[in-house]
């Protein structure tokens, strides 16, 4: 993992360079404590993106099948959502790599404070965190899985 802090944009030379850039985003009291890279089931790990943060939903595409996937349990606040897509605030591409960072509560293995979707153009390798949202409970380990 290399991050080049030196410019404008904080930019990763591979996909999990976007754990790094949300461990240093993270605010203080909600430091991120798991991480994982999204995957799809074809193997890809370059996506679509689309969220929104005041509903707390994101759901990604796959831009190799196509195959749709909404992150964590977010699918079930999709009702209400506005789904804004992800674009490249550089060079404007729409494909990037997707990581998803979670913050706990102390002494808590199974619990869910805060979730933030981060992401790393795929094209230029700007990092970026587009969404975030509380989650605040307990025995939700299950999430750490749909990513």
């Amino acid at each position: 993992m290399s991050i080049d802090t030196s410019g404008k944009w904080w930019v990763g030379s591979e996909p999990a360079d976007v754990r790094g850039f949300l461990e240093a985003y993270a605010e203080e009291g909600y430091e991120v404590h798991q991480f994982r890279l999204s995957t799809c089931k074809c193997g890809s790990v370059e996506f679509h993106l689309r969220a929104d943060d005041d509903e707390g939903v994101a759901q990604r595409v796959c831009a190799s099948c196509k195959a749709e996937h909404f992150i964590c349990d977010s699918g079930e606040y999709r009702e209400d959502a506005k789904l804004a897509p992800w674009r490249c605030i550089e060079c404007k591409s729409k494909v990037c790599n997707i990581g998803v960072g979670f913050s706990q509560y102390p002494d808590s293995p199974t619990s869910i404070k805060w979730v933030y979707i981060g992401e790393r153009c795929a094209k230029c390798g700007i990092l970026g965190c587009f969404a975030g949202w509380k989650v605040g409970q307990d025995d939700v380990a299950h999430l750490f899985d749909q990513t």
